[in-house]
Order: structure tokens, then sequence, then C-alpha cells
């Protein structure tokens, strides 16, 4: 009785695998589809000869990252970035710029200086602000988007300016840093977002 048992298991194996390679094998996945609409050409500016460029990630909304050397009597350098968000809600104005004022003590944006202009027929808005400047070392979390841990920088002032093109969406120019620092780089800060095309 045993016997038989095995055989009829090596037969059914058998069966399987001369059933399994009689099948047509599948067909490779089609490749991916390539749009044939061309990329949106990248925002062009430029950039102070003082300033060092830095790398940034390829894969992140900051698109340029500068430092700016620090001036006489100031103990840090500043750090200018121009972010892009792409088209959607990321690169609303009036929410990044809470973002940049919410890390200033206090009601940092009903104190901003607020300036608008034009450039090659592009929009931009610019904000400023100055006070006590917070650095998150941590996760954000809660209500307020806080970091539990975070570090104080006194007597620094950020200059930011957006940048509305019609079809690359809106791009967002920044310097924070030092007071007296930011102060003498804003003429070179407003060259650079003037000569945005």
């Amino acid at each position: 009785m045993l016997p038989r048992r095995v055989s009829f298991a090596r037969a059914a194996i058998v069966a399987l695998a001369i059933s399994a390679c009689s099948r047509t094998p599948a067909e490779p996945e089609p490749p991916p589809a390539v749009s044939s609409a061309p990329a949106a050409a990248r925002l062009a500016w430029d950039v102070p000869g003082s300033w060092a460029a830095l790398d940034v990630p390829r894969a992140d909304p900051r698109k340029a990252l500068y430092k700016v050397p620090r001036a006489a009597n100031d103990k840090e350098d500043a750090e200018v970035q121009v972010l892009s968000f792409g088209l959607g809600s990321k690169g609303d104005v009036d929410a990044r710029f809470n973002e940049w004022f919410a890390q200033f003590d206090g009601d940092a944006g009903a104190k901003a200086k607020r300036a608008s202009f034009e450039v090659r027929g592009m929009p931009v808005e610019l904000v400023e602000v100055a006070g006590t400047y917070k650095i998150a070392l941590g996760p954000q979390s809660g209500a307020r988007k806080r970091s539990p841990v975070e570090m104080v920088k006194d007597n620094y002032r950020l200059v930011g300016a957006a940048v509305r093109t019609p079809d690359r969406g809106n791009w967002f120019f920044r310097i924070v840093g030092p007071d007296e620092t930011v102060q003498s780089a804003r003429s070179a800060f407003r060259s650079m977002i003037e000569s945005a095309r």
C-alpha cells in the first residue's frame, strides 16, 4: 500500500511540473509612458560673488542654499535659501510667510514690514521681521507645530520674498541670520530677486 501512495505523489508532482513548463511565459510589463510635454524650466537668478553655494539634496524643496559671510560685529554667517514647492498648495504664499513668522517670538506677522514690486512681469511680495529666532532641533508636533527642543538666537532678522511665476509655481527666497549681517546683505539679496528670470 505504501509504494502506491509514493508513486501517486510522484505522478502528481511530475504532472504539475509538465503543466508549469507548458505555460507560455507572462509578457513583460510595458515601459512606463514618457510624457511628451516639456518640463517647466527652472527659475534662474544671479548670485552675489561673495556668497558661497552649499549642496542641497535633489528631492528637496530647497533649490539652492548659500552662506553669506558675517558682518564685522556678528558671530555667525547668514543663510539664503531658494525654495520651490511646485504648483500645489504647499507653495501658498501666506502659509509659507506664516511659517517663517512663527519662527520668531511674539506676533511677528503683525509687526512684519511688507512691500511688493514686479520683476519681468512676475509679482513679488517681500516681508521682513526681526527679533528672537527659534531653530527647531527635533520633530515638530502639537497644534502649533513646535519642536519641544529649540535653539534660540537673539537679534536675528529674516527678509523673505515670494516670486509668483505664471507657469512655474511660486518661488521663495529668504535670508536669515544675525541682524547686522542680514542688513548688510539686503541690497545684494534684493538684486538677486530682481535678477529672477
